[in-house]
């Protein structure tokens, strides 16, 4: 130490230091214990019968999927062979 200052400095940086680590010390959070988690069924399910149909596809749908067939709508073939709008 070069002289008296030095030491005040050294001396209070290490009182600031001791209260706040006991303060941080001191006044810490206790964890909580979270509630035990809901047992989990492992049972197999049995649905009523009848109330299950198996199917290869969903209701409605057909091989096209849908769709319109032939060309898509709101086109007409112009005379030169190109495809537009209508009213073009």
């Amino acid at each position: 130490m070069k002289n008296q200052n030095d030491l005040i400095v050294m001396i209070a940086a290490t009182v600031i230091s001791l209260g706040v680590g006991l303060g941080f010390f001191f006044t810490k959070r206790t964890p909580e214990k979270p509630a035990p988690p809901a047992p989990v069924q492992t049972a197999n399910a049995q649905p009523q019968p009848g109330a299950v149909v198996y199917s290869t596809s969903l209701p409605g749908a057909s091989g096209s999927g849908g769709a319109a067939a032939g060309a898509p709508t709101g086109f007409r073939q112009k005379k030169g062979g190109a495809a537009g709008m209508q009213g073009n």
